[in-house]
């Protein structure tokens, strides 16, 4: 009896000690929205504790929703910088096979497929319209017309689209200013990043991020968890792999607060970085997708 529980101790210690952690940075696909058949490029850096270097594998993983063509793996100071090329052919989110890589087995990966298809579309023909002008007018007539009614609505088009446009421009200044707020402060948090001790610097970088997410999305992000902040995104239809980074900075915030890792200066500079594009892409598709 004592034996066996020796035995299995030293099995479950075996495992503890094989498993290599890992965390990945800049995730970045190409291009940055994508349909199904297209071929996708996937890059980031895979930070890891392995004491081996890391290998693309020499058999791809096969899956009926998408295929592999190629993974690359190249092994730098900083980390492992992989490269995946891909082709998805359903859409929607979907976690990738995992990829073993040497001593690290890659998963929870997940890439979001677009598509061209509307459900939500009114696939109805519309009645035919009547006829615009009545056919035969005369040119004395239709240029009476226009002298009459067209000129003085143009006119009062143009005054109307010059106010709209001057309203524009307040309105889009208004909206914009929590982004401005959170570069501000993000520039005072690297002027004295060498200086501001560790747990001082995740416990502001993570309280302005959420600031910032509270007055952009006019939802209280502040007591929010990680899994929390997610679902409050996607409540908002945001895209798919914005979300995905913004979620990527949390948890490496909560690495940091919860299970005590500790980071060199660079990697803060790096957080610093990744904030800065997560903040500027949330801002470009606020304004090309939603009225925030």
């Amino acid at each position: 009896m004592k034996k066996g529980i020796l035995m299995f101790s030293f099995f479950l210690w075996g495992i503890v000690q094989g498993a290599a952690e890992y965390q990945i940075h800049n995730l970045t696909f190409l291009p940055a929205e994508y349909y199904v058949g297209d071929t996708v490029r996937m890059a980031f850096l895979l930070k890891h504790d392995s004491p081996e270097a890391l290998k693309a594998p020499e058999n791809l993983p096969s899956s009926e929703w998408m295929r592999y063509l190629s993974v690359n793996v190249e092994n730098t100071e900083k980390g492992a910088q992989v490269e995946i090329r891909l082709i998805p052919y359903y859409p929607g989110t979907r976690s990738l096979p995992p990829l073993v890589l040497g001593d690290i087995i890659l998963k929870d990966l997940k890439i979001y497929t677009s598509s061209l298809l509307d459900t939500q579309a009114d696939r109805d023909l519309a009645e035919i319209r009547g006829p615009l002008l009545i056919p035969g007018t005369k040119p004395v007539g239709a240029l009476f017309i226009f002298l009459l009614f067209v000129l003085p609505v143009l006119l009062v088009f143009l005054v109307r689209r010059i106010y709209s446009r001057a309203g524009d421009v307040v309105r889009s200044y208004r909206i914009s200013l929590p982004y401005r707020r959170f570069q501000r402060i993000l520039r005072r948090i690297r002027s004295s990043i060498s200086t501001m001790p560790e747990k001082e610097f995740y416990s502001r970088f993570s309280s302005v991020l959420k600031t910032y997410l509270s007055h952009r999305f006019q939802q209280d992000f502040s007591s929010a968890t990680t899994m929390e902040v997610e679902s409050l995104m996607e409540q908002h239809n945001v895209r798919e792999t914005l979300v995905l980074s913004l979620v990527n900075l949390f948890h490496r915030i909560d690495r940091v607060k919860f299970a005590g890792d500790t980071m060199m200066f660079r990697d803060r500079e790096h957080l610093l970085d990744e904030a800065e594009e997560v903040s500027e892409a949330l801002e470009e598709w606020r304004k090309n997708h939603a009225d925030i």
